[in-house]
């Protein structure tokens, strides 16, 4: 199995690669942007000296803005959704 397949099995079994990012720069984004279009990978959160930024880089990277609605890491991995934070110790 390749881990295409391995992340398609996890999506089907809704067992998602809870994914955290720290930093939403140049780098985080391209992550964002493939993540995107990879079942089987939830970003749970994004930690960011600006959350505004964050939020700009996952509506650059083609994210619906409803993505971005969850209001603690526990609310992000009951619903799906991405908690945006600048406290990358949460």
């Amino acid at each position: 199995m390749n881990l295409h397949q391995l992340l398609l099995a996890r999506a089907e079994d809704d067992q998602p690669v809870h994914v955290a990012l720290i930093g939403a720069g140049k780098f985080g984004s391209m992550f964002l942007a493939q993540a995107r279009h990879t079942p089987g990978i939830h970003i749970l959160g994004i930690a960011d000296l600006s959350v505004d930024r964050a939020r700009a880089a996952m509506r650059a990277t083609g994210w619906p803005e409803e993505q971005t609605s969850a209001t603690s890491p526990a609310k992000a991995l009951a619903t799906g959704a991405t908690f945006l934070t600048d406290d990358a110790g949460l």
